[in-house]
């Protein structure tokens, strides 16, 4: 498929007028602007802050990403300079991530979207000038970021944007009349939703993308596993942990966040040998169990890191619990 006609221009002039400190800004917003950035620093919104904000902001970005990724799928737009087969030259990534990003299609820039969601709702969520200063910075480096890489044409960012800015936008005006609609639901029937709709969404994917299961489809295994996780755990935690995020001191706070991250950590790292001993890598049960995974990982956020910090003395109990992830 032949490229949509963006401007490629603008984005050579970036890549002519790089340099390391700015290439090395570029690369921290990439990696804040991704899904790992985001996870790291919804927990610590969550361990530290506001865990009912946290979560929603959670919610808002898979949203948004999910949407982005649909859209790349469909759109099938390749990224600058693929056409020229010029890329390894002219993006300023690795080795390594160029073959990633290689596979993957252009527009919207998911980095984009993510960024216009995440922090626009944040935006709008708290009532902080620095806050929302630094909210406006990121929106505006980590799109821009993409651009200057080289991996992404202005018109992805600008696309980007508008879809994280339209989700974050409707996510504020119905979070209440969704709130209220979701907490109607049984907690099973929570469960019996959002599991299936991921696996869904991941199956769209892999049609889209050919019949296969390799490469864009798989950021859906993350965004449902994820999500669902969010939707087991959230309840639980609420009726028999309740922590209360603005307690103790700020050096546990601290610990607390790193014992959250460990935990995480943990997770994926100690359930891929066991995955190995039941299933080749790539194959249908592979790619099933990476989903449990994601899912692993929401839980261990939400749930298993409070209930831990709970019981050796990191942090208090609060005793006006509720029974919704939405709350």
């Amino acid at each position: 498929m032949a490229p949509l006609p963006f401007n490629l221009g603008l984005v050579q002039l970036l890549a002519d007028h790089r340099n390391i400190l700015l290439t090395k800004l570029a690369h921290f917003a990439g990696f804040a602007g991704g899904v790992k950035g985001y996870i790291l620093l919804a927990a610590l919104i969550y361990v530290v802050w506001n865990k009912r904000l946290a979560v929603q902001l959670s919610v808002v970005m898979l949203a948004a990403l999910s949407i982005n990724d649909l859209l790349k799928l469909l759109i099938r737009n390749p990224r600058p300079f693929i056409a020229q087969g010029t890329y390894l030259q002219k993006w300023a990534v690795s080795a390594r991530n160029a073959s990633d990003l290689a596979t993957e299609f252009s527009t919207p820039s998911g980095h984009a979207a993510g960024a216009g969601a995440f922090y626009a709702y944040l935006y709008g969520k708290v009532q902080n000038r620095v806050v929302r200063i630094v909210s406006v910075a990121a929106i505006l480096l980590i799109g821009v970021s993409r651009a200057y890489l080289g991996v992404h044409y202005f018109e992805d960012v600008f696309l980007g944007w508008a879809l994280g800015l339209a989700v974050a936008a409707a996510a504020l005006h119905y979070a209440e009349a969704y709130a209220i609609a979701w907490n109607r639901l049984s907690y099973w029937f929570q469960i019996a939703i959002v599991a299936p709709a991921g696996l869904a969404l991941w199956l769209i994917a892999v049609l889209l993308n050919g019949h296969s299961m390799t490469g864009p489809p798989y950021a859906y295994l993350c965004y449902g596993g994820f999500l669902t996780g969010i939707v087991v755990a959230r309840p639980l935690e609420l009726s028999k942990v309740n922590f209360d995020p603005r307690s103790s001191t700020i050096p546990v706070k601290i610990l607390r966040y790193l014992l959250s991250v460990g935990l995480l950590i943990l997770t994926f790292f100690a359930v891929e040998p066991i995955f190995l001993l039941v299933a080749y890598r790539d194959s249908l049960l592979w790619y099933l169990l990476e989903y449990l995974r994601f899912i692993a990982a929401g839980f261990v956020l939400v749930f298993l890191a409070p209930w831990v910090f709970t019981r050796i003395g990191w942090a208090r109990t609060l005793k006006d619990g509720t029974s919704s992830f939405a709350d």
